[in-house]
């Protein structure tokens, strides 16, 4: 949890290494260094539950991606490739998404060497929350309409991170569903006052002079 509710992520690597050192491979190798550990079955798939379970809209949606990073650590593939079988489907609208889901297809996409033309939230079957993690894709798309309705301020930071990210490809935002809170608000204007920003359009939450057409 402090790893997750880190902004600056200094300890996704240390997190990462101790669920690897679940794995008996590991604790052979690093036997001389250690303590006897034993490793439970039972225990092991218990830490897998509550890392695909860990839900929180506290935490930001880039730090979210660190849980699907633990579970490669333990080797456990299933959720990188359910994602995978759901790149591949015709019918990704019909496929129910959980929030690990989400992380997992976020880092996916915004790792691709291929460009999304378009992000929209709406179209994937989740949850609230779900939506709010594959707010870090954005860095990786050029159109984006991110329907997660009430926009925490935590979610606006990460949108903000990924819009200063380089390169972001992202041209056209359409924040028109949501309802963004004044610090919020803040958090995007000053990207937007970047001599930097690339961002060619906005769509606002509603009229407001400060989130209007760029």
């Amino acid at each position: 949890m402090k790893s997750l509710e880190s902004k600056n992520g200094h300890l996704d690597l240390f997190v990462r290494f101790l669920h690897g050192l679940s794995l008996e491979s590991n604790q052979r190798i690093l036997g001389g260094l250690l303590d006897q550990m034993d490793s439970h079955p039972e225990t092991i798939q218990k830490v897998l539950n509550n890392l695909k379970g860990e839900n929180s809209d506290e935490i930001s949606p880039d730090r979210s991606i660190n849980i699907f990073h633990c579970l490669m650590e333990m080797k456990d593939q299933s959720v990188h490739l359910e994602i995978q079988e759901f790149l591949k489907s015709e019918k990704k609208s019909e496929r129910r998404l959980s929030e690990i889901h989400c992380s997992a297809l976020a880092y996916l996409l915004q790792m691709s060497e291929e460009v999304l033309d378009e992000l929209n939230l709406q179209q994937y079957n989740t949850s609230e929350e779900g939506r709010r993690r594959l707010i870090p894709a954005v860095r990786n798309c050029r159109k984006a309409e991110l329907w997660c309705c009430n926009l925490s301020e935590i979610s606006c930071d990460s949108l903000a991170s990924a819009l200063r990210s380089n390169p972001s490809h992202l041209r056209e935002l359409d924040l028109r569903r949501n309802q963004l809170k004044d610090p919020g608000v803040k958090l995007l204007c000053g990207f937007l006052q970047d001599p930097l920003c690339k961002l060619e359009t906005l769509r606002s939450v509603r009229d407001d002079p400060v989130l209007s057409q760029v």
